[in-house]
């Protein structure tokens, strides 16, 4: 027996086997199920992405002799010959080749007669947006009226070229690209069952290079077949589809970071020369960029990016983007690709607005290493006179406000203005924390301001802390740590941090930074046990304010 094409060999044959279109098969199902049928219904969008395989299970459930849940059984004889495209009542017509006035005149006159073997009779006209003005008008009105027992199906790629009159009596389902997992998902079914050895990565460049046709990703894998000596290897699927590898597209992008003019246009000539085409390579340096996007922006991880995402800032991605996909528009315009393809290469290293970007970033560079010799002043003065130990350190409240939201600001807010604790040791804290304000909060961490540096020197105590995350925690044990810092302290680092991610900076570091608060090391002076709550108020009120009564 002859080869035949996977994508004919796994086309499906219920809606279960479906990839992608969730909504639209759903629908269908549930209209079969229900026994609620219409008499024409429109199915456009791309190609590959089933619109004609959701038609022949839709005909085949609807004639079914056992359906179940609104499948087709594939055991029954119209299943059975529908799946052989022996099915009398399935009649499938090529609308680009049938698109005149007598062939749907023809069809108009056969339509009354009854289906010889299942309960519908179902003309599946396939690309019918090029049957001509005559024709349309010939089907218009058995598309209005049809009789009881016919149902059409029209297919088409390009709806828009449909009159008006034709798809107002018809149910219109809009078909999407296939997503890449779902197409991964297909082609992994398909490679286990023909047991075919494969790259992992192989086959996610295939889905990725059938732009969202399952079709178009089943004939790269049988091309990719026929190619491959053996194992398929991510090379093969770059060899057949005219693509350059992820590797080769990063290290041209190094080469134009670091301004090497010359290297970089030998290595795109010796893509050019490999039989790479200039409009391909420009949209795969347009995706290399736009995943190297992703990962400043940390959507996605991936190593291959690891050099360029610490040497190219945001903002020379944007310009890189702009240049390609100009260049890229005027492609289409011209027989001079190559050109354009040098012009925009050499215009991504030696442009103005490049040198500017570049300058820009210098200049933020040094800011930031200007700010940290100023915090590095100021530290080394007090630690002349101060051996304690800092309880806040910058990265503390970096790591709050890159997590925080609004949500957990909101929750603790309404634990503290909550809290009416009846434990005598909480009260202290509970007091303390009504001079506070909460500004930022993470999953499992809190900021708080305040205007006394007492009150924030002493909530911040190891000791206290453990008072505090007890009240933090009434509900659920979610915090493991707060910071409570000096209003004006906060407001200086706030606006520090808040500049630096609008400079381009995803997760700003604000430099080095004294918030005065330190670990207070306390030391025994009368030999009398004092209560520990009577010390507290001393510390905090004063010992001329305590009395004390017998």
């Amino acid at each position: 027996m002859s080869y035949v094409a996977l994508y004919r060999t796994y086309r499906p044959q219920n809606f279960t086997d479906m990839s992608g279109q969730e909504v639209i098969v759903k629908t269908i199902q549930n209209a079969v199920k229900n026994n609620k049928i219409g008499h024409a219904y429109v199915f456009s969008g791309p190609r590959g992405t089933g619109k004609t395989s959701l038609a022949k299970i839709f005909a085949k459930a609807i004639n079914c002799s056992n359906p179940i849940d609104g499948d087709p059984c594939n055991t029954c004889d119209a299943c059975i010959n529908a799946n052989s495209n022996a099915a009398s009542d399935i009649i499938e017509i090529d609308g680009a080749s049938n698109n005149g006035v007598d062939e749907i005149r023809d069809l108009r006159d056969k339509v009354k007669y009854l289906p010889s073997v299942g309960k519908y009779k179902v003309y599946i006209i396939d690309e019918v947006h090029m049957l001509t003005t005559g024709a349309f008008n010939a089907l218009l009105k058995t598309l209005e009226e049809p009789p009881s027992h016919v149902i059409f199906i029209l297919a088409t790629t390009e709806v828009h070229k449909i009159p008006a009159t034709i798809l107002s009596r018809c149910q219109r389902f809009d078909f999407k690209n296939i997503e890449i997992p779902n197409i991964i998902k297909r082609l992994e079914h398909v490679v286990k069952e023909e047991k075919i050895e494969i790259e992992g990565e192989a086959i996610s460049l295939i889905a990725k290079n059938a732009r969202g046709g399952l079709r178009d990703a089943l004939s790269l894998l049988d091309q990719a077949i026929s190619f491959s000596d053996g194992k398929i290897t991510t090379k093969d699927v770059n060899d057949i589809v005219g693509a350059v590898s992820k590797e080769d597209l990063v290290n041209l992008l190094e080469l134009i970071n670091s301004r090497n003019i010359t290297e970089a246009l030998e290595l795109t000539h010796s893509f050019i020369n490999q039989g790479k085409e200039e409009e391909r390579l420009i949209n795969d340096l347009i995706y290399t960029l736009r995943d190297l996007l992703l990962t400043k922006v940390n959507y996605q991880e991936d190593e291959i990016f690891n050099n360029l995402k610490r040497s190219l800032n945001v903002n020379k991605i944007y310009h890189f983007l702009d240049i390609l996909i100009k260049a890229q528009n005027n492609m289409k315009f011209s027989v001079q690709k190559q050109i354009h393809l040098e012009i925009a290469i050499i215009e991504m290293i030696e442009h103005e607005d490049v040198r500017q970007i570049d300058l820009s970033s210098n200049v933020l560079e040094l800011r930031a290493e200007i700010e940290k010799l100023k915090s590095g002043v100021s530290i080394k003065q007090v630690k002349k006179n101060e051996t304690k130990r800092p309880l806040i350190l910058p990265e503390n409240i970096e790591n709050v406000l890159y997590e925080a939201t609004n949500q957990d600001k909101d929750y603790l807010i309404k634990i503290i203005s909550n809290s009416k604790t009846d434990k005598q040791y909480l009260e202290m804290a509970e007091n303390l924390l009504k001079d506070t304000e909460v500004v930022a909060v993470s999953l499992n961490s809190a900021i708080l301001t305040t205007n006394n540096l007492l009150v924030a020197n002493e909530l911040m105590q190891i000791e206290m802390q453990k008072f505090v995350l007890e009240i933090f925690n009434q509900e659920t044990n979610k915090f493991n740590s707060y910071y409570v810092i000096l209003n004006k302290d906060w407001e200086i680092v706030r606006s520090r941090y808040v500049e630096l991610f609008k400079n381009g900076q995803k997760r700003p570091k604000i430099g080095e930074y004294d918030f005065k608060i330190y670990e207070v090391v306390k030391q025994e002076v009368n030999t009398k046990k004092e209560n520990g709550s009577v010390a507290l108020a001393k510390e905090y009120f004063g010992e001329d304010i305590v009395k004390i009564k017998e």
